[in-house]
């Protein structure tokens, strides 16, 4: 097995823990209207996969939305709405302290937008703290599992792939990161990822 010299976290579900359900409801305030009709025009649509691959802008999202669920809302509220979906997966702050203490390099990789990332920092001082490197699919163009965020991932982590653990909470993207020569997991708990780390002999501080 592989030295780790680098190690990736997946963002939602994994540091922070969310539900795309209080996004839908946020907005449907925003906007006044109805929260079936803003699930069917972010997500039934594909409105918000496209605004995470980064095939739209904010503005152009907020422009967008609008348009096609024929209302009107301020675009910095509407952002802000669709960004309050996290709360912290607290088990996972001890690991993460402690690798950082131990002086390992860490890095997210998350299929996000940026309404969602520019919210998890501005609540969850944490991610700057802690973290290096951000690859997300919105400023990639590419989501998980396609194999290019990946390829963006290893370069930016400037080590070998195979010198790389990743965990994600699903497996398509698990093994979309082994296939790409990851050394990666699916996230289950802290406990389970620390018998993980520990197995392939990462020092912890």
């Amino acid at each position: 097995m592989s030295e780790i010299k680098f190690i990736y976290f997946d963002l939602g579900n994994v540091i922070l823990n969310f539900t795309h359900q209080r996004m839908v409801d946020n907005v449907a305030e925003v906007a006044s209207t109805d929260a079936s009709v803003v699930q069917r025009h972010l997500f039934d649509s594909n409105l918000e996969n496209r605004y995470e691959t980064g095939e739209l802008n904010s503005q152009q999202f907020h422009e967008e939305f609008c348009k096609t669920a024929n209302t009107t809302c301020d675009k910095d509220a509407f952002l802000e709405a669709c960004g309050d979906i996290f709360w912290l997966n607290g088990e996972i702050v001890p690991v993460i302290s402690q690798l950082w203490t131990a002086n390992m390099p860490l890095g997210i990789l998350s299929n996000t937008c940026e309404a969602h990332l520019d919210a998890a920092k501005q609540n969850f001082h944490l991610l700057d703290y802690f973290f290096d490197t951000v690859i997300t699919s919105y400023q990639c163009k590419s989501m998980k599992p396609d194999s290019k965020i990946y390829a963006d991932a290893i370069k930016a982590a400037g080590v070998d792939a195979q010198n790389i653990f990743f965990t994600d909470d699903k497996a398509e993207n698990v093994e979309a990161a082994v296939k790409a020569g990851i050394d990666a997991v699916v996230f289950e708990s802290a406990g389970q990822l620390m018998r993980e780390l520990r197995e392939r002999e990462v020092t912890i501080g």
